[in-house]
């Protein structure tokens, strides 16, 4: 059996992340993700996962990472891809995609983010899967 981590990463500075995946690899979790929010709750505001993903390539070895799920509307379809295929590289094949339509609207409204209806969103994320 594989175990993995899940973590906010609300509130949470780069060095806190970085000694939270440490320790995820060196007790022997196979995975570990971070949600992909701008904030949550009372505007507690988080790192980007994709830099924390960079940094988690470089100062890893075995584990598997990635974001939980990134909202299609956030991102454009090139951005998500091509920072995930470098990403990719940089951990030598341990990034793993999660991809979703995305729940919080008010998140969306914080940001100025699109935010259609159920089957617009469920449209965008075919796009970004094909």
């Amino acid at each position: 059996m594989k175990v993995g981590l899940v973590v906010g990463p609300w509130g949470m500075d780069a060095e806190t992340f970085l000694g939270a995946i440490k320790d995820a690899e060196r007790l022997g979790f196979s995975s570990f993700y971070v949600g992909d929010h701008f904030f949550v709750g009372p505007f507690l505001d988080s790192y980007d996962p994709y830099l924390l993903m960079a940094l988690a390539a470089r100062e890893t070895r075995t584990i598997t990472f990635g974001p939980l799920v990134t909202p299609v509307m956030f991102r454009e379809p090139w951005i998500v891809g091509r920072w995930a295929a470098q990403i990719d590289l940089l951990s030598g094949g341990r990034f793993v995609m999660g991809l979703g339509v995305g729940w919080q609207e008010a998140e969306h409204a914080a940001y100025g983010i699109s935010y259609p209806p159920l089957r617009e969103r469920f449209d965008r994320l075919e796009e970004m899967i094909l």
